[in-house]
């Protein structure tokens, strides 16, 4: 019987002639899967690492008229400070 999983010979389950071969082979197979895990847990933590932590540096903004871009904090500050110019001039 084929079903379209059966894909990959090396994911079957061979035919044994001991119990110490099938052990051999299943040692092999749970090696594999520990190495695999293991190198895909180390993909994950370079990643992670080139996260920036988390604050308002997560959130960058290039304000118009300025040259760097600015934190979330900094954008919040520009913007309060652009309201309270607004409201001054306003007389509210």
């Amino acid at each position: 019987m084929s079903n379209s999983y059966d894909r990959d010979t090396e994911n079957t389950v061979p035919q044994f002639e001991s119990d110490a071969e099938y052990f051999k082979w299943a040692f092999e197979q749970i090696s594999k899967s520990i190495k695999n895990l293991a190198d895909r847990q180390s993909v994950l933590e370079q990643a992670f690492q080139k996260l920036p932590p988390p604050g308002a540096d997560m959130v960058k903004y290039k304000i118009p008229g300025d040259d760097e871009y600015s934190n979330l904090k900094e954008l919040l500050d520009n913007i309060f400070e652009r309201l309270n110019t607004i409201e001054t001039v306003n007389g509210i």
